[in-house]
This record gives C-alpha cells, structure tokens and sequence, in this order.
C-alpha cells in the first residue's frame, strides 16, 4: 500500500435536522514522540456554544513500525447548519500542537445539503464519498477527481441518479492515479464543490511519475548497469522487480535505509520541477550530509550559491541557485570562479 501522510480534518454532515461534526485522524506512529514506548495524544472539538469536547489518548509503541498508522476519532452533534468550529491535534509526549483547524459551516443549496469531501485509504487507493440529504426528490450528477499543483484536474464522471433521502456517493481513485506529495481531492455535486487536501509521504511504485523518479535517483546512485533491470518492466511486476533489485543489496533494511535517506533528501531540498529531484537532494541521497557547508544565501551582486565538502571522500560539490527560487544547481567547481 502506498505510504499515506497525516489526516486531520472535520468531517462535516448535514441532516435536516442536525449537524455532525466528526474530527478524523490518521497518523503515522512517527507524527508523536515516544517516551517510554508510548505515544500520548489528544483531540479537541468545540462548535460554537453547542459542543466542546477534548479526549486524550496513550499507546504502548514498542516494536511498532514508524509507518503504523494510528486511527482516532471525535464527534459533536449540534443544531442547526450554521456554526464555527475549531479543532486540534495535540502531541501530549512533546507538549505541542501537530495541527489546529479553525473554520465554520459549508455552504449550501436550498434544494439538498451537502457534507464536506472526505477520503480515506483503501488496500487500492484512496476512496472519496460525500453525503447528500436531499429536501425534495431530485436528480443529482456528481464528479469526482483531484489536482496537484501546477497540473490540471483530473475529473471521474458518475451516471446521473434519483435521490430523495440521505444518499451516500463514493468513489475509489486507484493507487496508480496516486504519487508523493501534495493534492487536492475534489467533488462536484449539481455545481455545488468540496474540497479536501492529502499529503503522500511515500513514493509509489506503481505511479508512472513516482517510477520515473525513483529510477532516476537509482540510475544516479548506482548507475546506469545497475538500473537496467528495471527497463520495461510492467506495472504488476514493479513490486516484484523491486524488491529483487534490494535483496542484492543488503534486503529490506538496505531498502529502508536508503528510502529514508531519500524522504529525508526531499524534505529538505524540494525542486521546483514536480517531476524531478533536486541537485542537493541527489547528493545527498548518494553521499549522505556533507561535512560542511558554506551557504551565501544572500548576495547583493551575483546569485546565491553553496559550497559542500565532503572531507572523508576528498569531494566538494558547488550549487547555484540559478532562477531566485532556492533550487540550487549542481555546477561544476570551475564556477566558483565567476562567483567570488
């Protein structure tokens, strides 16, 4: 499966009665800090002056992975479809907050209610689902689809339907449509949208851009030999193939190893090209953190560059940010010239 990121959010769902109001986690074990092999955190919900509610949680994490997801829950029913809410994820064992949510009541359509776009991950993908509380019989064309930044929506179109009473309307993106990094989820209901933001924390196999990724970040470390085994490969077979390619090299603690080292790369050096990796990123992924590092971030004539030294290896990488967006470029050392 896919490595998910955090989710923290309200789910929001109108009846013509009542409201719900449910707080959604689901973490990664490493979202908390652990003392004593626990885990301790809580959840705050309060709505106006109907609902206000916090519940604290502890977990034994010994022998736990840092990707086990830890799922959690709090809910507040009020009156009514108008409201202001905040809510908060708290990790006790570090006495800080990991989110705080503020906000207020969806809007909505005379004719039907509509709840907020939620999502939540499946052995296949991520399924989206809303529900609809219709105050009449009516026909309803609901789309379903996400966007990533500087990308184009992608929409799923479902058959028209009748409804009269609550209704609950789904969809399953599949794991291929999904790759690390941020994206919107999006649903459009008789013109009526919601919205919802994820972050993928892991690269996936068997996204074509996430692929090519990885295999780039191979081909630079290991070289182009090495990553030949991956040539036309078919999507089914990727895991397979992987996993494979990581048995010669030490197993699934060589694997981990180097896949935290790439998080950890990206984390801290992003591009500003969707589809690659940074310079910095790749050397680091290769080398590991340098030795040291002269960084002349600001510079009143002449662009920003770096310097890192790897004293152990007898190397030295030179990096310029060429375009004023922080994405320094790998050059070669004969540039220093120019620079100083």
């Amino acid at each position: 499966m896919l490595g998910q990121g955090l989710i923290f959010a309200v789910q929001q769902f109108y009846y013509r009665d009542s409201t719900v109001l449910k707080v959604k986690m689901v973490a990664p074990a490493h979202t908390f800090v652990s003392k004593r092999d626990t885990i301790r955190w809580s959840i705050s919900l309060s709505v106006g002056d109907g609902c206000s509610r916090v519940e604290y949680r502890r977990l034994h994490v010994k022998g736990f992975r840092l990707d086990t997801l830890i799922e959690d829950s709090l809910k507040c029913v009020v009156e009514g479809d108008r409201f202001s809410f905040t809510a908060e994820l708290r990790d006790e064992g570090a006495n800080r907050s990991v989110k705080r949510i503020r906000g207020k009541n969806l809007p909505q359509r005379r004719d039907f209610l509509l709840s907020s776009l939620n999502y939540e991950y499946v052995p296949k993908g991520v399924k989206l689902w809303v529900l609809i509380s219709p105050k009449r019989k009516l026909k309803f064309r609901v789309r379903f689809g996400y966007v990533r930044p500087a990308t184009r929506r992608k929409m799923y179109e479902l058959p028209e339907f009748v409804a009269q009473s609550d209704t609950v309307v789904q969809m399953t993106l599949p794991e291929e449509e999904l790759s690390f990094g941020r994206v919107k989820f999006l649903v459009e209901v008789n013109g009526l949208t919601r919205e919802s933001e994820a972050l993928f924390q892991r690269f996936n196999l068997l996204n074509d851009r996430d692929w090519n990724i990885l295999l780039s970040v191979l081909t630079f470390v290991f070289g182009v030999e090495e990553v030949k085994v991956f040539k036309d490969v078919e999507r089914e077979k990727r895991r397979e193939v992987w996993k494979e390619f990581w048995e010669r090299r030490g197993g699934a603690k060589a694997e981990e190893e180097f896949m935290d080292r790439l998080y950890r790369a990206v984390n801290l050096f992003p591009s500003s090209f969707r589809n690659r990796i940074s310079d910095r990123a790749l050397i680091y992924v290769k080398y590991g953190p340098p030795d040291e590092v002269e960084a002349y971030p600001y510079r009143l004539s002449g662009k920003p560059y770096e310097i890192w030294y790897y004293y152990r290896l007898g190397k030295r990488f030179v990096f310029v940010d060429m375009d004023g967006t922080g994405d320094y470029r790998l050059v070669p050392e004969s540039y220093l010239d120019f620079l100083r």
